[in-house]
Protein backbone atom coordinates (compact mmCIF):
# COMPACT_ATOMS: atom_id res chain seq x y z
CA UNK A 1 0.00 0.00 0.00
CA UNK A 2 1.23 3.28 -0.87
CA UNK A 3 1.87 6.09 2.19
CA UNK A 4 -1.07 8.25 2.70
CA UNK A 5 -0.40 11.84 3.93
CA UNK A 6 -3.18 14.14 5.03
CA UNK A 7 -3.44 17.64 3.50
CA UNK A 8 -5.18 20.51 4.66
CA UNK A 9 -6.68 23.39 2.63
CA UNK A 10 -6.30 20.75 -0.59
CA UNK A 11 -9.37 22.60 -2.18
CA UNK A 12 -7.37 25.65 -1.89
CA UNK A 13 -5.24 28.08 -4.05
CA UNK A 14 -2.17 26.11 -3.84
CA UNK A 15 -4.17 22.78 -3.38
CA UNK A 16 -5.85 22.84 -6.55
CA UNK A 17 -3.02 22.87 -8.36
CA UNK A 18 -0.75 20.20 -6.47
CA UNK A 19 -2.87 17.89 -5.44
CA UNK A 20 -3.20 16.19 -8.98
CA UNK A 21 0.83 16.01 -9.07
CA UNK A 22 1.07 14.80 -5.63
CA UNK A 23 -1.36 11.90 -6.20
CA UNK A 24 1.02 10.57 -8.24
CA UNK A 25 3.89 9.61 -5.47
CA UNK A 26 1.23 9.32 -2.67
CA UNK A 27 -2.27 8.55 -0.99
CA UNK A 28 -3.57 11.26 -0.54
CA UNK A 29 -6.52 12.31 2.08
CA UNK A 30 -7.94 15.43 1.58
CA UNK A 31 -8.62 18.12 4.17
CA UNK A 32 -11.08 20.84 3.64
CA UNK A 33 -14.57 23.17 4.66
CA UNK A 34 -15.70 22.03 1.59
CA UNK A 35 -16.28 18.23 0.13
CA UNK A 36 -13.60 17.90 -2.50
CA UNK A 37 -14.30 14.87 -5.33
CA UNK A 38 -11.78 12.26 -4.59
CA UNK A 39 -9.88 10.60 -7.89
CA UNK A 40 -7.94 7.20 -7.49
CA UNK A 41 -7.19 5.66 -3.91
CA UNK A 42 -8.31 9.67 -2.11
CA UNK A 43 -9.95 9.84 1.15
CA UNK A 44 -12.09 12.94 1.58
CA UNK A 45 -12.78 14.80 5.38
CA UNK A 46 -15.10 17.98 5.42
CA UNK A 47 -13.90 19.81 8.66
CA UNK A 48 -12.13 23.06 9.76
CA UNK A 49 -8.97 23.22 10.98
CA UNK A 50 -9.68 25.48 14.44
CA UNK A 51 -11.60 21.62 15.87
CA UNK A 52 -8.63 20.10 17.49
CA UNK A 53 -10.61 16.75 17.79
CA UNK A 54 -11.95 16.33 14.21
CA UNK A 55 -8.28 17.44 13.08
CA UNK A 56 -7.00 14.52 15.16
CA UNK A 57 -9.40 11.86 13.67
CA UNK A 58 -7.82 12.90 10.51
CA UNK A 59 -4.50 12.62 10.81
CA UNK A 60 -5.11 8.86 12.42
CA UNK A 61 -2.98 6.37 10.43
CA UNK A 62 -0.93 8.60 8.12
CA UNK A 63 1.90 8.85 7.31
CA UNK A 64 2.60 12.71 7.29
CA UNK A 65 0.49 15.86 7.26
CA UNK A 66 1.07 18.62 4.71
CA UNK A 67 -0.26 22.11 6.17
CA UNK A 68 -2.06 24.27 3.63
CA UNK A 69 -4.90 25.43 5.30
CA UNK A 70 -4.91 29.66 6.22
CA UNK A 71 -5.90 32.63 5.51
CA UNK A 72 -4.10 34.39 3.05
CA UNK A 73 -2.82 38.35 3.12
CA UNK A 74 -4.69 41.05 4.61
CA UNK A 75 -7.67 39.67 5.97
CA UNK A 76 -9.17 40.90 9.37
CA UNK A 77 -6.75 39.62 12.40
CA UNK A 78 -9.67 38.83 14.93
CA UNK A 79 -12.12 37.17 12.87
CA UNK A 80 -9.69 35.09 10.21
CA UNK A 81 -6.18 35.37 11.08
CA UNK A 82 -6.24 34.69 14.91
CA UNK A 83 -8.43 31.70 14.57
CA UNK A 84 -6.89 30.25 11.49
CA UNK A 85 -3.28 30.81 11.28
CA UNK A 86 -2.74 31.00 14.87
CA UNK A 87 -4.97 28.83 16.61
CA UNK A 88 -5.20 26.71 13.31
CA UNK A 89 -1.85 25.35 12.87
CA UNK A 90 -1.78 25.36 16.45
CA UNK A 91 -4.32 22.13 15.92
CA UNK A 92 -2.60 20.92 13.68
CA UNK A 93 0.93 20.33 14.94
CA UNK A 94 -0.75 19.10 18.03
CA UNK A 95 -3.14 16.92 16.37
CA UNK A 96 -0.70 14.93 14.03
CA UNK A 97 1.63 14.85 17.92
CA UNK A 98 -1.15 13.30 19.40
CA UNK A 99 -2.17 10.97 16.61
CA UNK A 100 1.76 10.09 16.46
CA UNK A 101 2.42 11.71 13.24
CA UNK A 102 5.70 12.30 12.86
CA UNK A 103 6.40 14.31 9.65
CA UNK A 104 4.51 17.72 8.90
CA UNK A 105 5.30 19.59 6.26
CA UNK A 106 4.53 23.19 6.93
CA UNK A 107 3.46 25.91 4.41
CA UNK A 108 4.54 29.68 5.07
CA UNK A 109 5.33 32.49 2.72
CA UNK A 110 8.12 34.40 0.99
CA UNK A 111 6.72 37.30 2.80
CA UNK A 112 8.03 36.94 5.79
CA UNK A 113 11.29 38.15 4.50
CA UNK A 114 9.65 40.39 1.93
CA UNK A 115 10.86 43.75 3.11
CA UNK A 116 14.56 43.38 2.28
CA UNK A 117 13.93 44.76 -1.29
CA UNK A 118 14.81 42.81 -4.18
CA UNK A 119 18.14 43.73 -4.22
CA UNK A 120 19.09 42.03 -1.14
CA UNK A 121 20.42 38.20 -1.71
CA UNK A 122 18.23 36.60 1.56
CA UNK A 123 18.79 33.59 3.35
CA UNK A 124 16.56 31.34 4.89
CA UNK A 125 19.41 32.29 8.01
CA UNK A 126 18.33 35.96 7.93
CA UNK A 127 16.54 37.40 10.54
CA UNK A 128 12.86 37.76 9.20
CA UNK A 129 11.43 41.17 7.78
CA UNK A 130 7.74 40.32 7.49
CA UNK A 131 5.67 42.70 5.27
CA UNK A 132 2.59 41.73 6.34
CA UNK A 133 0.41 41.07 8.97
CA UNK A 134 -0.55 37.91 7.52
CA UNK A 135 3.24 37.21 6.82
CA UNK A 136 3.48 37.80 10.76
CA UNK A 137 1.30 34.95 11.40
CA UNK A 138 3.83 32.54 9.16
CA UNK A 139 6.63 33.41 11.47
CA UNK A 140 4.16 31.94 14.48
CA UNK A 141 4.35 28.95 12.73
CA UNK A 142 7.22 28.61 11.60
CA UNK A 143 8.35 29.28 15.43
CA UNK A 144 5.74 26.50 16.60
CA UNK A 145 7.45 24.19 14.03
CA UNK A 146 10.82 24.37 15.42
CA UNK A 147 9.23 24.07 19.24
CA UNK A 148 7.31 20.74 18.42
CA UNK A 149 10.27 19.48 16.40
CA UNK A 150 13.01 20.16 19.16
CA UNK A 151 10.03 19.25 21.80
CA UNK A 152 8.24 16.63 20.47
CA UNK A 153 10.99 14.93 18.39
CA UNK A 154 8.83 15.91 15.09
CA UNK A 155 10.01 16.34 11.60
CA UNK A 156 8.98 19.41 10.72
CA UNK A 157 10.22 21.19 7.50
CA UNK A 158 8.43 24.76 6.46
CA UNK A 159 8.44 25.79 2.84
CA UNK A 160 8.19 29.78 2.40
CA UNK A 161 6.39 29.61 -0.82
CA UNK A 162 6.72 32.60 -3.01
CA UNK A 163 4.66 33.77 -5.70
CA UNK A 164 2.46 30.51 -6.64
CA UNK A 165 0.85 30.83 -9.90
CA UNK A 166 -0.32 28.15 -12.24
CA UNK A 167 1.12 27.83 -15.73
CA UNK A 168 -1.89 29.22 -17.34
CA UNK A 169 -1.78 32.97 -14.95
CA UNK A 170 -1.68 35.48 -17.42
CA UNK A 171 0.63 37.68 -14.67
CA UNK A 172 3.79 35.37 -16.04
CA UNK A 173 3.47 37.14 -19.03
CA UNK A 174 4.10 40.66 -17.90
CA UNK A 175 7.65 42.01 -18.18
CA UNK A 176 8.71 43.49 -14.88
CA UNK A 177 6.01 41.98 -12.85
CA UNK A 178 6.90 40.98 -9.31
CA UNK A 179 6.22 37.62 -10.21
CA UNK A 180 9.24 37.20 -12.70
CA UNK A 181 11.16 37.27 -9.15
CA UNK A 182 9.24 35.46 -7.06
CA UNK A 183 7.18 32.86 -8.83
CA UNK A 184 6.84 28.86 -7.72
CA UNK A 185 5.43 26.86 -10.67
CA UNK A 186 2.84 24.12 -9.36
CA UNK A 187 5.13 21.20 -10.90
CA UNK A 188 8.83 22.60 -8.59
CA UNK A 189 6.58 23.24 -5.19
CA UNK A 190 5.35 19.72 -5.58
CA UNK A 191 9.19 18.35 -6.38
CA UNK A 192 10.17 19.68 -3.04
CA UNK A 193 7.31 18.75 -0.86
CA UNK A 194 8.04 15.35 -2.14
CA UNK A 195 11.95 16.21 -1.76
CA UNK A 196 10.83 17.30 2.19
CA UNK A 197 8.90 14.28 2.84
CA UNK A 198 11.41 11.72 1.99
CA UNK A 199 14.00 13.72 3.84
CA UNK A 200 15.02 12.41 7.23
CA UNK A 201 15.97 16.05 8.14
CA UNK A 202 14.37 17.04 11.50
CA UNK A 203 13.81 20.51 11.29
CA UNK A 204 14.90 23.19 8.27
CA UNK A 205 13.51 26.24 6.67
CA UNK A 206 13.50 26.15 2.52
CA UNK A 207 12.40 28.68 -0.01
CA UNK A 208 9.91 27.54 -2.13
CA UNK A 209 10.97 29.20 -5.59
CA UNK A 210 11.55 28.07 -8.70
CA UNK A 211 14.59 28.70 -11.09
CA UNK A 212 13.92 32.12 -11.84
CA UNK A 213 16.30 34.44 -13.70
CA UNK A 214 15.82 37.11 -11.57
CA UNK A 215 15.32 35.29 -8.37
CA UNK A 216 17.28 36.56 -5.39
CA UNK A 217 16.15 34.52 -2.70
CA UNK A 218 19.09 31.80 -1.81
CA UNK A 219 17.94 28.24 -2.48
CA UNK A 220 20.98 26.66 -1.93
CA UNK A 221 19.82 24.86 1.08
CA UNK A 222 16.99 23.52 -0.13
CA UNK A 223 19.57 21.81 -3.25
CA UNK A 224 21.98 20.93 -0.92
CA UNK A 225 20.22 19.18 2.20
CA UNK A 226 16.98 18.24 -0.02
CA UNK A 227 18.20 17.65 -3.49
CA UNK A 228 16.20 20.14 -5.07
CA UNK A 229 16.35 20.69 -8.63
CA UNK A 230 13.69 23.53 -9.57
CA UNK A 231 12.80 22.98 -13.24
CA UNK A 232 10.73 26.13 -14.58
CA UNK A 233 11.43 29.49 -14.48
CA UNK A 234 9.24 32.69 -14.83
CA UNK A 235 10.91 34.19 -17.74
CA UNK A 236 10.23 31.25 -20.51
CA UNK A 237 6.42 32.19 -20.05
CA UNK A 238 7.13 36.26 -20.89
CA UNK A 239 5.38 37.65 -23.81
CA UNK A 240 7.20 39.12 -26.59
CA UNK A 241 5.72 42.58 -26.53
CA UNK A 242 5.74 44.69 -23.24
CA UNK A 243 1.76 45.01 -22.21
CA UNK A 244 -0.84 47.51 -23.55
CA UNK A 245 -1.51 50.03 -21.02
Amino acid sequence: MRERILITGSGGRVGTQIVPLLREHFALRLFDTQKLAPAGDDETIVGDIQDLDVLQKACAGVHALLHLAAISDEADFHSKLLPVNLAGVYNAFEAARQSGVKKVIFASTGQVILNYGRETHVTTEMPVRPSTVYACTKVFGEALARHYSEAHGMAIICLRICYFRAYEDPLLRIPGHDVQYDWCSPRDLTQLIVKSLRSDLRFGIFFGISNNTKCRWDLSNAKELLGYEPQDNAAAFLTKSEPRS
